[in-house]
C-alpha cells in the first residue's frame, strides 16, 4: 500500500531588498503626502498660486489670451492645461479656472470670463463648452517678466515641454486674493486684502526690514473681502492673527434702514460675509419668518442685481438694530473666516508664517526677479548696441558694403569680406547680411546714432541700478508704486468698532396661546386649539396636554429620570402626528416619555388624561417623583424654566430595571399611588423625604410584582378618578382610601389601573 508523503511548503528565498511592511507604508504615504502638499494643495509664498492656477495662467499666456485678446472657449483652455501641464481631472481644472474669474471669490480676478461663471447664490458655472475666457489685465502683471529669464523652468509631466516653477509676479498675489487648500495633515486659508494697503505694507518693509506687525498694520488694516461686509475683530485680535499666522476674522453683512409709509421701515442688507451663499441665507431668513421666530419682519425679498440688496419689511414700531442683532446671531449674516497662513517657502517646505514673513518672501522674490530681469535687459541692450555699431560702420561706406555683398558668390564669402573690410565680428556680419539691401540703403545714420545713444544711456542706468542693493530695492519699490497707482481701488470691507445690541429671546417669539400634545409613544406637536378628537398613530393615544403660550418652555420627563426643556415655539406644529421626542433630544435606548409640564410659572402643569385638557396654574413649591418600582422623593428644586441641551438634565437616580413613572406637583397633604394591578396606596405627603438634588429616594410602596403607573396629591376631602385599562373612570374620595405608611402594599379597588387623575378644574394634576 502506497502512502502519501506530507507536502512541505518551500521556504521563501532570502531577499536582501525586503523591508518591513509598516516601513514601506510609511514611506509611500509620506511620498503621497508630500506630493499633495507641494504639487496640488498649498500656494507658493512667492507668486501666491497653487500649481493648477499657475498652469492655467501660463497656458492662457501661451495661447495668446492676453487682456486685449479675443475670448476663447474655456474647453480649449482646459484642454491645453490638461494635455500639456496638469494631468488631472478636467472638472477640477475647470473649477479652478471658474474661481479665478469670479469677482465674489477673488478680490482681483485673474481671468476675464464671458458667460455664466456661477453666482453668489451658489449657482454652478455653465459647462466649459459654453463659457469663454481670457486673462484679466492684472493677471498680466504675474506674467510680464516671464520671457526675461527671471524664473526657473522645469519639465512638464511627460518631459516634452517646459513649465515655470513659479511665475514672476509683480503683485503680492497671495495676500490680495487669498487662497485656501487642504493637504495631508495641513491646510491653508488666506483672506483677501486690499492691494493698495498690501503694497504700502511692502514699501514699509522695504524701508524698514525689521518692521513688525504693529508697524505694518499702520497701512495694512485687515482683510478686504470682495463681498464687503464689516470686520468686527478688534485691532489686537487682528494683530495676533497676523503675528501667529493663525486665527479667525469675524465679518458682518452691512445694512441700511429705509423709510416706508405709515411709520414703517425696511432693512436693506447691502453686503454679505465672504463665502456666504446668498440663496441659503435667504432660505434661512424665510424659514425664521415662517416659523414665527422673526415676528418683527412681515416680508423678505431679494432685489439684488450686480449689487447685494436683500430687503426685509418691518412691522410698525420695530427696532431695526434689534432685528439685525438677532439675524447676526441666528444666521450667516455674521460669519467667521478662518486664517491659516501656511504656504510653501522658496525651498519647497510648507510653513505657517506671520504677516512679516509672508511679505518678506514676496519681496525677496521680487528682488531676485528684478535683478535677473535687469541683467537680461542689459544683455539685450549690449547685443543691440553691438549691432548698431556695425550698422554705423557700414553706413559710413555703404557703397563698399553693397559692392562686397553683390560680388560675393556665397554667404560665407560675403561674411568674411565684410568682417575684414569693416573690422566686424561674425555676429555683426551676419546681422548685416540678414537685412535686405534696400533696408541698408534706407538706413539713416542719425537714427542709428540716436538709437545707439538711447540704448547706451538705458544700459548705463540699469547698470547703475544693478550695482547696488539699494538701487535694486529702489526699482522694486518703484514698480510696486506703479502697480498701486494702476490697480488700487476703494476698500470694500469696512473697519471700526461695532456696538453690540442687546436683546432677549422672548423679543422674537410671538405670544399666542397654544397647547402641546404628547402621546404615550413619545410623539409631540403644538396646536392652537384642541379639537374634540385628537389623531394618533395606530396603537398610540394621548399621554398629556400642556396648555400655555408659544413663549413658554415645555418640560418633558422620561423614564431615565431626566428632563428635557424646549420652547413651545420650537416644537412642530400642525394637525399631523408631530415628531418623535427622540428626534428632538438625545434619548437613550429604551428611554420613553412619562409626562410633561409647562415651565412658564411654578405650578403650571398638565395631566395625562384625555379629559383634563386645561389644568390650572397653582402655586406649587414641591414636586413628587415616583418610579415604577415605587421609589420616590419630593424636591423643591424642580426648575424647568430654562431650556436644556439635547442631552437633557438629570432629576433622579433610577436603578437598573426601574424607570421614572410620574412627576406631580404637591398640592395637598395626601399622596395616592396607583399600581397597574388595580391597587392604590394612600400615604401622608410627609412620608416622602425632601431631597435637594438628583437622589434615588426611598421605597414608598411595595409593588409586589406590579408597577406604579400614576400618582396624584390632594386633600382628604377631594375626589380622584381612577381610570382602568378598559371601561369608564371610577370616582374615589381620598378619605375612603385606607391610610397607610410608606412601604405598604395598598388596597385593591379595581381590576387594573391605567391612570389616576384629578377631575377637571381641581387644583394640581398628575403627570
Amino acid at each position: 500500500m502506497k502512502t502519501r508523503t506530507a507536502e512541505r511548503t518551500p521556504e521563501p528565498l532570502p531577499n536582501e531588498h525586503a523591508v518591513p511592511l509598516h516601513t514601506e507604508v510609511e514611506n509611500r504615504f509620506l511620498t503621497y503626502a508630500l506630493s499633495t502638499i507641494v504639487s496640488r494643495s498649498l500656494p507658493d509664498a512667492r507668486d501666491g498660486l497653487k500649481p493648477v492656477q499657475r498652469r492655467i495662467l501660463y497656458a492662457m499666456d501661451r495661447l495668446g489670451l492676453a487682456a486685449d485678446a479675443k475670448h476663447r472657449k474655456s474647453a480649449a483652455v482646459v484642454g491645453e492645461v490638461l494635455g500639456k501641464y496638469h494631468p488631472h481631472g478636467d472638472q477640477a481644472a475647470y473649477d479652478a479656472l471658474v474661481r479665478l474669474a469670479q469677482d465674489f471669490s477673488l478680490r482681483y480676478p485673474l481671468v476675464d470670463g464671458s458667460g455664466n461663471f456661477g453666482s453668489i447664490d451658489g449657482d454652478n458655472a455653465a459647462a466649459m463648452r459654453y463659457t469663454e475666457a481670457r486673462l484679466s489685465k492684472i493677471a498680466g502683471e504675474l506674467l510680464v517678466d516671464l520671457p526675461k529669464e527671471t524664473v526657473p523652468f522645469r519639465d512638464n509631466y511627460d518631459a516634452t515641454l517646459l513649465e515655470p516653477v513659479v511665475l514672476p509676479s509683480r503683485i503680492p498675489q497671495l495676500l490680495i486674493n487669498g487662497a485656501s487648500g487642504i493637504a495631508v495633515g495641513m491646510s491653508c486659508s488666506f483672506p483677501p486684502h486690499h492691494l493698495g494697503e498690501t503694497v504700502d505694507a511692502c514699501l514699509a518693509l522695504i524701508e524698514n526690514p525689521r518692521a513688525e506687525v504693529k508697524d505694518l498694520m499702520k497701512t495694512l488694516k485687515g482683510p478686504d473681502f470682495p463681498t464687503g461686509g464689516r470686520l468686527v475683530n478688534t485691532r489686537a485680535e487682528i494683530a495676533e492673527t497676523y503675528r501667529t499666522g493663525q486665527g479667525s476674522f469675524r465679518v458682518r453683512g452691512e445694512y441700511e434702514v429705509e423709510g416706508r409709509d405709515r411709520g414703517r421701515s425696511a432693512l436693506v442688507i447691502s453686503s454679505l460675509p465672504y463665502t456666504i451663499n446668498k440663496a441659503k441665507l435667504l432660505e434661512k431668513i424665510y424659514a425664521l419668518i415662517q416659523e414665527k421666530k422673526l415676528p418683527q419682519v412681515s416680508e423678505a425679498r431679494d432685489e439684488s442685481t450686480a449689487d447685494i440688496r436683500i430687503v426685509l419689511d418691518l412691522k410698525a414700531d420695530v427696532s431695526p438694530d434689534v432685528v439685525m442683532a438677532y439675524l447676526y446671531k441666528h444666521t450667516d449674516l455674521e460669519a467667521s473666516f478662518p486664517a491659516n497662513f501656511t504656504a510653501l517657502k522658496p525651498n519647497g517646505e510648507p510653513e505657517r508664517m506671520g504677516l512679516p514673513a509672508l511679505l518678506r518672501h514676496f519681496l525677496d522674490f521680487r528682488l531676485d526677479v528684478v535683478t535677473k530681469r535687469i541683467r537680461h535687459e542689459i544683455r539685450l541692450l549690449a547685443e543691440r548696441l553691438h549691432l548698431l555699431e556695425a550698422f554705423e560702420k557700414i553706413h559710413k561706406d555703404l557703397d563698399k558694403a553693397i559692392k562686397i555683398i553683390r560680388s560675393s558668390k556665397a554667404r560665407e564669402e560675403a561674411r568674411t569680406r565684410l568682417m575684414k573690410g569693416f573690422l566686424l565680428d561674425q555676429i555683426q556680419a551676419d546681422a548685416i547680411l540678414e537685412r535686405r539691401l534696400h533696408t541698408l540703403v534706407e538706413m539713416e545714420v542719425e537714427k542709428i546714432k540716436k538709437e545707439r545713444k538711447e540704448k547706451r544711456e538705458e544700459k548705463e542706468r540699469l547698470e547703475k541700478i544693478l550695482s547696488t542693493e539699494k538701487g535694486r530695492w529702489g526699482e522694486v519699490a518703484r514698480e510696486l508704486r506703479e502697480i498701486r497707482g494702476i490697480y488700487a481701488d476703494k476698500r470694500r470691507t469696512k473697519l471700526g468698532k461695532v456696538e453690540e445690541v442687546e436683546f432677549t429671546a422672548d423679543d422674537f417669539v410671538i405670544h399666542e396661546p397654544c397647547t402641546v400634545i404628547v402621546s404615550r409613544n413619545g410623539w409631540v406637536r403644538r396646536v392652537k386649539t384642541v379639537g374634540e378628537t385628537l389623531r394618533f398613530k395606530e396603537g398610540d393615544d394621548l399621554l398629556t396636554t400642556v396648555p400655555g403660550s408659544t413663549r413658554d418652555p415645555v418640560a418633558f420627563f422620561t423614564s431615565a429620570g431626566k428632563v428635557y426643556v424646549v420652547k413651545a415655539l420650537d416644537l412642530p406644529s400642525g394637525s399631523g402626528f408631530g415628531e418623535a421626542l427622540g428626534h428632538l433630544f438625545k434619548l437613550g435606548d429604551g428611554e420613553r416619555v412619562v409626562g410633561a409640564m409647562s415651565g412658564a410659572a411654578p405650578g403650571q402643569t398638565a395631566g395625562p388624561e384625555q379629559g383634563d385638557l386645561f389644568a390650572k396654574k397653582v402655586p406649587v413649591r414641591e414636586h413628587l417623583l415616583v418610579t415604577r418600582q415605587g421609589a420616590g422623593f419630593r424636591t423643591e428644586s424642580l426648575d424647568v424654566s430654562e431650556e436644556t441641551t439635547r442631552a437633557g438634565r438629570k432629576l433622579m437616580n433610577v436603578k437598573p430595571g426601574d424607570g421614572l413613572a410620574a412627576v406631580v406637583p404637591v398640592a395637598g397633604g395626601e399622596i395616592v399611588l396607583g399600581l397597574r394591578d388595580g391597587r392604590c396606596l394612600r400615604i401622608p405627603v410627609g412620608e416622602a423625604p425632601v431631597l435637594a438634588g438628583a437622589g434615588a429616594g426611598v421605597k414608598l410602596v411595595n409593588v409586589k410584582g406590579s408597577a406604579v403607573v400614576s400618582a396624584v396629591t390632594g386633600g382628604k376631602k377631594e375626589t380622584i378618578e381612577v381610570v382602568p385599562e378598559e371601561g369608564p373612570a371610577k370616582q374615589v374620595r381620598i378619605a375612603d382610601l385606607t391610610p397607610h405608611h410608606r412601604g405598604a402594599t395598598g388596597q385593591k379597588i379595581t381590576r387594573s389601573i391605567r391612570d389616576l387623575r384629578r377631575p377637571a378644574g381641581a387644583e394640581g394634576s398628575s403627570s
